[in-house]
């Protein structure tokens, strides 16, 4: 797992290819009995990747949770499962797309990707730089292939958009780097 892929909020250190699979706060999915702080919980006992602390038995980072609280992931394991959460209500009707509206949702997620804005799932900034990275490019690549097709507006936003994200990116990745040496230093 290389550094540059870790997952910043996780004291596991787990990276984002990992975060999604069944086992640990941060999605790892540890041996049995080895848990994400590595201090030997079995899967059965909850320990700090299951949610399954007993009140006052504290988590993998330590904190004192009771049941419903969430852990060290955050999780409200009191909170409906996936099966019982109606989706309905999110199905929403939404604006014509436009050029602008897509190249916006692009930079949106770029600045998620750069630490600007916060992750929607977990709240806390991260730096996935080569996610950006490709973001900024695939808004590249909309404004060569739109060349001619392109409103003055748009023309206009889009690379108002673009030289915005470059400098972000510049920006993010001298954060990143600073974040980086200071927890190498410790």
């Amino acid at each position: 797992m290389s550094e540059d892929n870790r997952i910043d909020h996780c004291d596991c250190n787990c990276d984002e290819e990992n975060q999604n699979t069944e086992g640990c706060c941060c999605g790892r999915n540890h041996e049995h009995g080895e848990g994400c702080c590595g201090d030997g919980h079995e899967h059965s006992e909850g320990g700090c990747c299951g949610g399954g602390h007993a009140h006052g038995e504290g988590g993998c980072c330590g904190g004192d949770h009771a049941h419903g609280e969430g852990g060290c992931c955050g999780r409200r394991h009191d909170a409906p499962s996936e099966d019982e959460f109606d989706y309905s209500e999110l199905d929403v009707d939404l604006p014509k797309p436009t050029l602008i509206m897509i190249v916006t949702t692009l930079a949106q997620q770029a600045m998620v990707s750069m630490g600007i804005l916060p992750h929607p799932g977990t709240g806390k900034s991260v730096f996935l730089m080569k996610q950006a990275s490709y973001l900024i490019d695939s808004i590249d690549v909309l404004y060569e292939k739109t060349n001619g097709n392109r409103t003055e507006d748009e023309t206009r936003t889009i690379s108002s958009v673009m030289s915005e994200l470059r400098m972000l990116y510049v920006k993010a990745s001298e954060e990143k780097s600073r974040r980086d040496a200071a927890k190498k230093s410790k």
